[in-house]
């Protein structure tokens, strides 16, 4: 049986994981953060909010893509991963299919939809929940990454009206994949 990638970086993390347990794997990695940063972080934290009125501007969305990948996953699979939405006519389409969205995040320059592809997650025990977790992790990771760069962020739950989902999953999604929710983005006049 050959492996997939999912199952090379699960095994890579075993390995890791194996390894910081019996020796000093890591230590010098830690650091001692000062009051000053400690409090800019809660700041930080504090000061972040769900944006839904934008003022039309593009973003630069490398600083967010940058931080989904540093974002930390179970085992290490990066099995959740977005789709960047900027086309005019799919924003107007996931508008209308997201129930969260419905009538606003067409407005945003750019969606993200956060997808998980079903192989990542092969244990029975967490199958059906790990690819949720994964994908909160990586929301989190945005809106902190947005705040700091002046973007504004909305995360819009994945529920999609049962009459829409084939024609969501055949548009957005190829079959082995999980849709996880979306992260609308852009820039905005004032903070609300």
């Amino acid at each position: 049986m050959s492996k997939d990638i999912y199952q090379e970086r699960y095994t890579s993390h075993q390995k890791r994981k194996a390894s910081s347990l019996t020796s000093n794997y890591g230590k010098s990695k830690f650091k001692i953060y000062s009051e000053k940063e400690k409090k800019t972080l809660n700041e930080i934290m504090t000061n972040r909010s769900s944006q839904r009125i934008f003022n039309g501007e593009s973003i630069d969305i490398n600083p967010i893509l940058e931080a989904i990948e540093k974002a930390p996953s179970s085992c290490d699979r990066k099995g959740v991963y977005v789709y960047i939405i900027e086309n005019r006519h799919d924003k107007e389409i996931l508008s209308g299919l997201l129930v969260g969205g419905v009538g606003w995040c067409h407005r945003a320059d750019k969606i993200l939809l956060i997808v998980a592809n079903k192989k990542a997650y092969k244990s029975p025990a967490e199958k059906d929940f790990m690819h949720y977790l994964d994908a909160g992790v990586i929301i989190q990771t945005v809106y902190l990454s947005a705040e700091v760069n002046n973007i504004g962020c909305c995360f819009v739950n994945p529920n999609i009206r049962e009459e829409n989902k084939q024609f969501f999953n055949e548009r957005f999604l190829d079959e082995d994949e999980v849709f996880c929710g979306a992260l609308i983005l852009g820039k905005y006049e004032k903070k609300h």
